[in-house]
């Protein structure tokens, strides 16, 4: 017999039985034979018939299958209340599957079974949206909150307006000295928030400015007249990059003997494009014996609108006496009259620029011109290792003409009659910068082995050293070493010494 509920009827709580005795209640055999896979199927009630009866305010009687783990009662013949629910499937058989699923709206929501029922939210997920707004941290109390805001603003304003005092308080005699004046049409509010910008972007410069004021040390008596700024990328060296090989680096043909050859003449700085720590490693292989003692890297350039220029007020030389070789015309766009262009270097290995400029470099060392600047500015914006040989080169043919000239006219019969050709026709003539030029060159070799000759001894010496030092030290005497320190002498005592004096 099957028991309709009423609406109005409460859902009666089934006690859950003990579990030894649901065993012996239901054998497995019993239950297989009593509930036919076929026949369970069957009597399993459709979605439509389920909306039907919840309508209609009656529930179908369903057999229990313990759907979703909830444990249900199934015995033949027993007569309990079914509680149907839109999954379609029973939860009469236990009581808490009764209580949470089976229940009415509004029977334990407190009332909110009918909006729930607006809203199209069952009773489950009604109680799962309460459930994760429980575990939400709580919200502090809105007068602590209100509190926090307005002490938190107002340390932020007091910070504001102590910064804009304190930016903007009178320039000292050094801010003075640096061209920061106050501008005497302005009241005081104006020359205050004035100060406070101008300071302000001083702060940030340097973002933009070389790392010091002064890049290269005081000259002093020991400093050559000149300074030779050479830029390192693609110039002296040319960097590439290979998915097979990496980085490669190829030298420029005849770079070592540039170096040290320029030494003898210049004070030389490299200024390269990269940053310090990628770029002192490369000058460390490239010069090891610091033909270049100074090096600046990009971390010295100066920084105007995004671009990096270097400038060469900060070198702390006289602008007269420095001369600037780049690949870039941009790189000496803030003295132009101290930029010499270079052609820039692929890594061919036939190239002759560096040959070429030395040659320029060298008859600049040889004239000692008081200004620089004029001459660069003769080769300004063209190849200066390439016109300066072209020119060298006229003045060769020019002599070369001159003399075949006079040899012509020495062969005449006039010659003969009055004693023959002189003797400064017999050899074609030579410049005098190529005579002083190569005394110049035969005095730097003889001078550069004998350096290199004092170099090598110094190198063998320590490496004889070293490893005398590691022959005869043990761990026994580094562990000594290490603990006791350095020997310390005893101090002479004064008779003694008064002794040996006697």
């Amino acid at each position: 017999m099957i028991r309709i509920r009423k609406p109005s009827e409460s859902i009666p709580e089934t006690p859950e039985k003990p579990a030894s005795e649901e065993k012996a209640e239901k054998p497995i055999g019993e239950e297989k034979a009593e509930k036919p896979i076929g026949e369970e199927k069957a009597e399993k009630p459709t979605s439509e018939e389920t909306t039907e009866s919840q309508e209609s305010g009656k529930v179908a009687p369903e057999k229990d299958s313990g759907v979703d783990g909830f444990r249900t009662d199934s015995a033949a013949g027993s007569e309990k209340p079914s509680n149907a629910s839109p999954f379609g499937f029973s939860s009469a058989g236990s009581g808490m599957a009764g209580g949470i699923l089976g229940a009415e709206p509004g029977a334990e929501d407190g009332g909110n079974g009918a909006q729930n029922a607006r809203s199209g939210q069952s009773a489950a997920e009604a109680r799962r949206a309460r459930r994760q707004r429980a575990d939400l941290p709580p919200l502090e109390d809105e007068p602590k909150v209100k509190a926090a805001k307005y002490i938190g603003s107002g340390l932020l304003f007091g910070l504001l307006i102590g910064g804009i005092g304190y930016y903007g308080r009178p320039f000292t005699a050094k801010e003075s000295d640096k061209g920061m004046k106050d501008d005497p049409e302005l009241n005081a509010l104006q020359q205050l928030w004035r100060r406070a910008a101008k300071r302000t972007a001083v702060s940030f410069s340097f973002l933009s400015e070389p790392a010091t004021e002064k890049l290269l040390p005081d000259a002093n008596e020991y400093t050559m007249p000149y300074t030779l700024v050479l830029n390192l990328d693609d110039m002296l060296i040319h960097m590439d990059w290979s998915k097979e090989h990496g980085w490669r680096i190829a030298k420029r043909p005849g770079l070592d003997h540039f170096l040290a050859y320029m030494a003898s003449m210049f004070e030389v700085v490299i200024f390269s494009t990269q940053p310090s720590h990628s770029g002192m490693l490369v000058l460390e292989r490239l010069d090891p014996l610091e033909y270049a003692p100074y090096r600046l890297y990009k971390d010295h350039m100066r920084n105007i609108d995004g671009k990096n220029y270097k400038d060469l007020s900060t070198i702390n030389r006289d602008m007269s006496r420095v001369i600037m070789i780049d690949t870039d015309p941009e790189a000496f766009k803030m003295q132009p009259d101290n930029g010499l262009l270079a052609r820039p270097f692929r890594g061919e290995p036939g190239d002759n620029w560096i040959e070429q400029m030395t040659e320029f470099l060298e008859y600049v060392h040889m004239m000692e011109p008081k200004d620089v600047r004029a001459w660069i500015k003769t080769y300004q914006g063209r190849d200066a290792a390439y016109e300066f040989t072209k020119w060298e080169n006229s003045i060769r043919s020019k002599l070369i003409e001159e003399w075949e000239e006079k040899r012509k006219l020495a062969g005449s019969w006039k010659a003969w009659v009055f004693g023959g050709a002189p003797a400064d026709l017999e050899n074609p003539p030579k410049p005098e910068f190529d005579q002083m030029r190569k005394m110049m060159r035969d005095n730097f070799e003889v001078q550069h082995k004998e350096v290199l000759a004092i170099i090598e001894k110094e190198r063998v010496q320590n490496e004889e050293e070293m490893k005398r030092q590691m022959k005869d030290m043990t761990v026994w005497k580094m562990l000594q070493k290490t603990v006791k320190g350095p020997p310390v002498n005893p101090p002479v005592s004064t008779d003694s010494a008064s002794d040996k004096q006697a």
